[in-house]
């Protein structure tokens, strides 16, 4: 069973703070706050509005690319003062070197998301940032993930595990190398209306591989019609 992280979108911060408390309520213990308003001062009122709200969640901040190398520089040790533990990219992707520079004198770990996309890309990455965001879908799957895990080894460098919007389905092979990670991220099945699966739970916070065979999910009942239903 694994903690992981649930993201918060970019929202005034009364309302980022609601969702803050129930997620809260419910047992998450890592949020992820998204970040890069036109005025930073937005960003960094609604992370301390999340802070406030669930003072005892580790706090994961995520930017999209949407700042400058200098204003990374600038920002980052405001949002480790508000309790930020780590930042996925920060900067544009497509500037590795900015991003290491970055990282060298961020005060808490920076994170690679895409600009590590395929195996190539973290293993470009390692020395050079504190985690890559791996994300089975975009990697390669399962092998790639572990060919990824295998090479930053001693590195400095460690993984997170991210997800595109998914089924339970699409996202238990993560969940089943959630140990080998530093942060996960695998909330994707908690956005769909309906998720035709069940079997790796998630809405109390934590992830979990099933007890049964293979992936461990199973069709969830009256999801996916039976043989003469279609």
């Amino acid at each position: 069973a694994t903690p992981t992280a649930r993201t918060l979108g970019i929202a005034p911060p009364a309302r980022a703070a609601a969702e803050a408390t129930r997620l809260a309520a419910a047992g998450f213990t890592v949020l992820k706050v998204k970040a890069g308003s036109p005025d930073p001062a937005d960003d960094l009122a609604r992370v301390a509005a999340v802070r406030d709200a669930a003072p005892g969640a580790e706090l994961l901040l995520d930017p999209n690319g949407a700042w400058t190398e200098a204003l990374s520089h600038s920002l980052l040790p405001r949002f480790a003062a508000l309790g930020v533990t780590a930042v996925e990219q920060p900067v544009p992707p497509g500037r590795p070197d900015a991003l290491a520079r970055v990282a060298a004198a961020s005060p808490v770990p920076v994170i690679a998301d895409e600009d590590a996309v395929t195996v190539e890309d973290a293993l470009a990455l390692a020395g050079r940032v504190h985690g890559v965001n791996v994300k089975l879908a975009k990697c390669g799957g399962v092998r790639a993930a572990l060919r990824v895990h295998a090479a930053l080894r001693g590195s400095g460098t460690d993984l997170m595990l991210g997800c595109l919007t998914a089924s339970s389905l699409g996202l238990a092979p993560a969940v089943h190398l959630a140990d080998r990670a530093r942060w996960t991220d695998l909330d994707g099945h908690l956005l769909l209306a309906d998720d035709p699966w069940t079997g790796i739970g998630g809405t109390d916070g934590t992830v979990r591989p099933a007890d049964r065979p293979g992936l461990g999910v199973r069709p969830r009942t009256g999801a996916i019609p039976g043989p003469g239903e279609r």
